[in-house]
């Protein structure tokens, strides 16, 4: 909800034409990049859990909201967000009547590409969803394979709309057949993607862990062990989110560490399986 808010502020605070990048929303025959700002939450208890993966300079910081631009974002946008940021220090922030507030800080920039510190000497980095995932979409059938969808490929296409530009787009079939073509392409032997323990989950409102979305789809949480290969641009260090709410507070990539020692070779990824989900 605090993100949801933060991100009504600044389009407000922004005034006349917000960035596309910002709001979501883009002029006709603009091509849709695959990512938006996003905003997570970086509160007292997500930095004492993972203070030891966290880099020391960004643990010295006080809580506070993490803002990850994305790359294609313009120059004068981000310098423009970096004002409105700035000018908001003091400011008062509410998401519900009667409700507390929380009032503004200072801004500080941080690398959201070196966000985490390295793996350690011995390690392997692979990463959990902090609080969950939320699928994109309801569940469809392929009805040219007979295949059914679950929560593997919900993440293979939660996944494949972060890293878009790493799959070919074709706007041929019909939107089904290209979730499916995401998925066959993020889960497919040369992706630099491995998912494994994918899960679902529950809590008692769902709807506070979504900004948006259709009344009539169930939403379905999602959890799961995601490894992702250098590929030539480690980003073990890297800020990530993925899911239907990663621009506002969900589906956070947090570290989650192995010894080497327990990871089994794979001919096809060079960053092993953990031997108990081979």
């Amino acid at each position: 909800m605090w993100a949801v808010a933060l991100h009504r502020f600044l389009v407000k605070e922004w005034g006349i034409d917000p960035s596309p990048a910002l709001v979501g929303k883009y002029a006709p025959g603009i091509a849709r990049p695959a990512n938006n700002v996003s905003i997570q939450i970086i509160d007292a208890d997500f930095k004492q859990r993972y203070s030891q993966q966290i880099r020391d300079d960004v643990v010295k910081l006080n809580p506070g909201f993490l803002i990850l631009i994305p790359s294609d974002m313009s120059k004068g946008d981000i310098g423009k967000l970096r004002d409105v940021c700035a000018g908001a220090e003091g400011k008062s922030l509410y998401y519900a009547p009667e409700k507390s507030t929380l009032r503004i800080g200072k801004v500080t920039t941080v690398d959201a590409e070196h966000f985490w510190k390295p793996v350690a000497p011995g390690m392997c980095r692979y990463w959990a969803v902090r609080p969950m995932a939320i699928a994109e979409t309801r569940p469809i059938p392929d009805i040219k394979l007979h295949r059914k969808w679950g929560v593997y490929e919900a993440l293979c296409l939660s996944i494949g709309h972060v890293w878009r530009s790493q799959y070919p787009q074709s706007s041929e079939g019909s939107r089904e057949e290209r979730y499916w073509n995401i998925v066959d392409a993020v889960s497919a032997k040369t992706s630099h993607f491995r998912i494994y323990n994918y899960r679902t989950v529950h809590r008692a409102n769902m709807t506070d862990y979504v900004h948006r979305a259709n009344g009539s789809n169930i939403l379905h949480g999602m959890n799961a062990l995601i490894a992702i290969s250098d590929a030539g641009e480690s980003l073990d260090c890297a800020a990530m989110a993925i899911g239907q709410s990663r621009h506002l507070g969900g589906g956070f990539l947090v570290p989650a560490d192995f010894s080497v020692s327990v990871c089994q070779s794979d001919d096809d990824f060079e960053k092993g399986i953990p031997t108990w989900l081979k």
